[in-house]
C-alpha cells in the first residue's frame, strides 16, 4: 500500500462524489479499456469465488494522461462531481454518488458491451465524472487531448428522486425482455425502440413466460 499527501491550494475547489441534479451528464473514464475483469471483485466474493483475471493497469501512459486531464478539468471548473471506480464496480460507484447527492440515477450502459454483469461490477481502473450537459463536448475534448478519447463513455445522468434505473441498448431492463417475448420478429429486427406496441405485434401470438429461477450460482469466469 502506498500513501501520499499533497497540498490543496484551495479547498473550495475540491471535487467530491456529491451529485447535482441540474442539467448534467455522467461520464465513465474506463482505464480498463473494456477488459472488464471480474477476478477478485466484490461480486466474485459474494459468490464465494476468486476468478482468474483481476483488474490491472492496462496502459501506464493513459494512467498519467488521466491524472493530467482531471487536474486540467478541476482547474477549468468543469467538474461537478468525481468518484473513482473501485470496490463494487460502476454500479456501486454510481450508487454512492447518488447517496451523497440525495438523488436518483438514470444510467445508460449501452456503450459498455454486451456483458452487462461485467460492465456493472468489474473493478478496473477508472472514474465517473459529472459535468454540465453544456460542458460535455468541451470536457471530452480535454480528455481526448490527454489520450483518453477511447476510454470515455456516457453512462447517464443524475435525476431528482430516489430511483436507480439502468438502460441497456435503449431497453429498460427487465422490461425489454418482456417486450421481446410478445414482439413480432420484423419489429425486433427493425430495431424498434418499443417492440410489442405496433400493429404487427398486437396480432402476434402470446408467448408464455417461464419461471427462470435457478438453484445455482453465476460463475465468475474472468
Amino acid at each position: 500500500m502506498i500513501s501520499a499527501f499533497a497540498r490543496v491550494e484551495d479547498v473550495r475547489h475540491t471535487i467530491t462524489p456529491q451529485l447535482s441534479t441540474e442539467d448534467n451528464a455522467l461520464l465513465l473514464i474506463d482505464l480498463g479499456k473494456g477488459n472488464n475483469a471480474l477476478g477478485a471483485t466484490a461480486l466474485a466474493q459474494v459468490y464465494r469465488q476468486l476468478g482468474d483475471k483481476p483488474a490491472d493497469v492496462r496502459d501506464v501512459a493513459q494512467l498519467k494522461g488521466f491524472y493530467d486531464a482531471i487536474q486540467a478539468l478541476v482547474a477549468q471548473r468543469k467538474l461537478l462531481a468525481y468518484h473513482d471506480r473501485s470496490d463494487g464496480g460502476l454500479l456501486v460507484t454510481l450508487a454512492e454518488m447518488a447517496f451523497a447527492g440525495h438523488c436518483g440515477i438514470d444510467a445508460d450502459i449501452a456503450s459498455l458491451g454486451d456483458d452487462r454483469l461485467a460492465a456493472l461490477f468489474n473493478e478496473e481502473l477508472g472514474a465517473v465524472i459529472q459535468v454540465r450537459a453544456a460542458d460535455r463536448e468541451a470536457v471530452e475534448a480535454v480528455l481526448a487531448q490527454h489520450g483518453l478519447a477511447d476510454c470515455v463513455h456516457y453512462v447517464g445522468q443524475a435525476v431528482s428522486g430516489d430511483r436507480f434505473v439502468t438502460h441497456a441498448a435503449r431497453w429498460l431492463l427487465p422490461t425489454g425482455r418482456l417486450y421481446l417475448a410478445k414482439a413480432a420478429p420484423r419489429c425486433v429486427s427493425g430495431g424498434q425502440k418499443l417492440p410489442g406496441r405496433c400493429s404487427a405485434c398486437v396480432t402476434t401470438r402470446s408467448v408464455p413466460i417461464r419461471n427462470t429461477r435457478r438453484n445455482q450460482t453465476t460463475p465468475i469466469r474472468a
